[in-house]
């Protein structure tokens, strides 16, 4: 595992995607705790939580993919890393960047064109009747984001290739 994140400081996009993140966790826990208090102590629960929550939530994990992505934080095995070394390292590296370029690219496009659909469409929550389009447009940006950030990777590995291991 690549552990370049504790080696760099964070930089101003890392504390922008933090922030990003750290938004809808707030709402997440906000919204849980009043509902719960609502619905607890007063037979109230706050209409709709589940909604901004199931919107939150879809958030959470796509503004922080970036970040992540940036910093190689996916989850990992690594039962053939100490196989490898100096360039072959880097080729396994490449290779891996490159099935989640992929991917991740596969995941951009469909959530593009989910984002026409709703848009489209016109598709709202049902109970607060909160629209799909926005959401899904902003999960879009970020997949193509983390698409951007691990073709970036791909291309430092590459320019790599001449320094020293």
């Amino acid at each position: 595992m690549n552990t370049e994140s504790s080696v760099n400081p964070p930089d101003r996009l890392d504390r922008i995607l933090a922030w990003l993140s750290a938004i809808p966790v707030a709402l997440i826990v906000i919204l849980t705790f009043v509902d719960v208090l609502g619905r607890y102590v007063f037979s109230a629960p706050l209409r709709g939580s589940m909604e901004i929550i199931e919107f939150a939530m879809a958030l959470v994990i796509f503004t922080a993919l970036p970040s992540i992505t940036r910093h190689r934080g996916h989850v990992s095995v690594s039962l053939i890393d100490g196989l490898f070394k100096g360039t072959a390292q880097r080729v396994k590296e490449m290779l891996c960047d490159a099935i989640s370029a992929v991917a991740l690219g596969l995941l951009t496009w469909r959530l593009g064109v989910q984002a026409m659909e709703d848009w489209r469409a016109g598709g709202s929550s049902v109970v607060l009747n909160l629209p799909h389009a926005p959401l899904s447009m902003a999960l879009t940006f970020f997949a193509a984001l983390s698409t951007l950030t691990v073709l970036g990777l791909i291309v430092r590995n590459i320019n790599a290739q001449g320094a020293p291991t």
